[in-house]
């Protein structure tokens, strides 16, 4: 009875991993635009340890939204990043081929070498 229910149980566990590890289905088109949007003003002020006179906290991370558009045959692809200003941009050209995945509303994207990227799908159009 014990060995019953463990084969049933390897066999579940090997069931999810298969699933799990499922493999993308990535497309091609081309990179058509990149943009990055940063906030105008940046405070960053930290106020001084009145003992020591340096700063009790460090500011915080600029933040800034990068638009990627990605055109195929059939449609074009509006994607979004969130992110810091000191996070490194994808090694990616305007112009220049890539591959992607869509799931739901998450992107992945490969750049130049091959390293994936997870985007938000803003907006998807039909050609």
């Amino acid at each position: 009875m014990k060995i019953s229910k463990l084969l049933v149980l390897g066999f579940a566990l090997c069931l999810s991993l298969s699933v799990w590890a499922a493999e993308r289905a990535w497309q091609k088109g081309t990179l058509r635009d990149l943009q990055v949007k940063r906030p105008k003003v940046v405070f960053g002020v930290a106020p001084n340890s009145p003992s020591t006179g340096a700063p009790r906290t460090s500011p915080p991370a600029t933040q800034e939204v990068r638009t990627y558009i990605i055109e195929t045959d059939t449609a074009r692809f509006e994607l979004r990043e969130n992110t810091t200003m000191d996070a490194p941009l994808m090694d990616i050209l305007v112009g220049e081929p890539v591959q992607f995945a869509v799931e739901k509303k998450t992107v992945w994207m490969k750049d130049q070498n091959g390293r994936e990227h997870k985007l938000s799908l803003v907006k998807e159009t039909k050609k």
